[in-house]
């Protein structure tokens, strides 16, 4: 019918373009083991769908036009665990997952032409928002330090900025590398971004899953308060996935624009809003099952990829992604997913994705128990030996 004269001009680029690799569904296949999304294999706790069901049955199901005031105040409490205090009344805002707080994030910030720099390699559900809106996304290339995880380059992050550059955006812990920003890495990026003049939006939703140093904040440094948005979801604290539940952090000016974002009543449903005050208040030891169970599951695959030959797979510093590198064998990352899922039934998604400096690398989300996992690594390396000779890779 060629609806697409209909569309915003935006929306008819998406539709001609490819959706996430990780977010299609492929139904059912015997024998699939499933690495590519990063949807934790664990249900919420029966005392948080309880709570889910007391706030309805007590009523608790009409409009929340700005969200429940002892949610926002159980946030504030959860961020003072970070150092920062926060005022739930002006400072907390209520989305529908980390997926809502992106875009609503982008809404306030992004005209048309503008750039937003983000990292490479970086997370691909920032994409297609920033294009939505019309905006430029740029680029600043990561490097990797002598443990193999990619570390921020400033020379790089500065190189990339121009004068259209509305805003830096980040991921901390890191999907897909694993990396956690360090103080002073921290510290340079606001220097940068009060001598530029430009908004950091920090992806801060891996904060209970870090396994070297600590989570540390950007927003309470000299300058960032009203410059920074902090992008938070349950979907990986409390295995929330499908039940959407977000926030956004900033200072009372920003959060402002951030309200003024005509996205209409779209936010957490009021019963998972009571919910979510009983998981912040009693939700830990579920977290840290959780936790040990991640952990778990890198202290097993990193070592048993790193054995695989033509493979090398850093240990990460947080979140539960692994991040390996394929490079050696002379197989561009989609042909290496996609042959891979076609010979052996396992799900991972290419590096090639997540930016050019991704390129030669495949990420596997530790979403299964180390049982399964221990079968990925049997089928990676039957694969990896029957591969033909390839080339030898270029060196860039």
């Amino acid at each position: 019918m060629g609806v697409e004269k209909f569309a915003k001009k935006e929306v008819a680029a998406l539709m001609s373009g490819r959706g996430s690799s990780t977010r299609v569904s492929l139904g059912a296949i015997e024998g699939l083991i499933n690495l590519g999304a990063g949807d934790p294999d664990f249900n919420q706790p029966e005392f948080i769908n309880k709570a889910v069901y007391d706030a309805m049955k007590a009523g608790k199901t009409h409009y929340s036009f700005t969200g429940e005031p002892d949610f926002k105040e159980a946030v504030a409490e959860y961020y003072k665990k970070y150092g920062v205090t926060v005022d739930p009344k002006t400072q907390v805002l209520v989305t529908s997952g980390g997926s809502q707080a992106i875009f609503q994030a982008f809404a306030g910030i992004l005209n048309p032409e503008d750039e937003l720099l983000v990292m490479d390699p970086a997370y691909t559900g920032y994409n297609a928002p920033i294009a939505y809106f019309g905006a430029k996304m740029t680029r600043a290339r990561q490097t990797k330090d002598k443990t193999g995880i990619f570390r921020p380059d400033f020379s790089n992050i500065e190189n990339a900025i121009t004068d259209k550059t509305k805003a830096i955006l980040f991921c901390t812990p890191d999907n897909p590398t694993g990396t956690v920003w360090k103080k002073k890495e921290l510290e340079k990026l606001a220097e940068i971004a009060v001598k530029k003049d430009l908004v950091i939006i920090s992806d801060e939703i891996y904060t209970e899953f870090v396994w070297k140093g600590k989570h540390e904040t950007i927003i309470d440094l000299p300058g960032m308060w009203e410059r920074t948005l902090v992008l938070m979801s349950f979907s990986k604290t409390f295995a929330w996935t499908g039940c959407r539940a977000g926030y956004i952090i900033a200072g009372p000016q920003m959060m402002k624009v951030m309200n003024s974002v005509p996205v209409g009543i779209c936010s957490m449903p009021v019963p998972f809003q009571k919910a979510a005050v009983k998981a912040l208040q009693d939700g830990w030891d579920f977290v840290d099952e959780m936790r040990a169970a991640y952990k778990r599951r890198i202290e097993y695959m990193a070592p048993r990829l790193n054995e695989i030959e033509g493979i090398t797979c850093a240990y990460p510093e947080g979140a539960f992604y692994l991040f390996p590198d394929i490079s050696a064998l002379g197989v561009p990352s989609m042909k290496f997913a996609m042959d891979f899922f076609q010979k052996e039934k396992v799900r991972c998604a290419p590096g090639a994705g997540y930016g050019s400096a991704a390129e030669g690398h495949i990420r596997f989300a530790l979403v299964k128990p180390v049982e399964t996992l221990e079968e990925v690594c049997t089928r990676l390396e039957r694969y990896v030996k029957n591969l033909p000779p390839q080339a030898p890779p270029t060196v860039p």
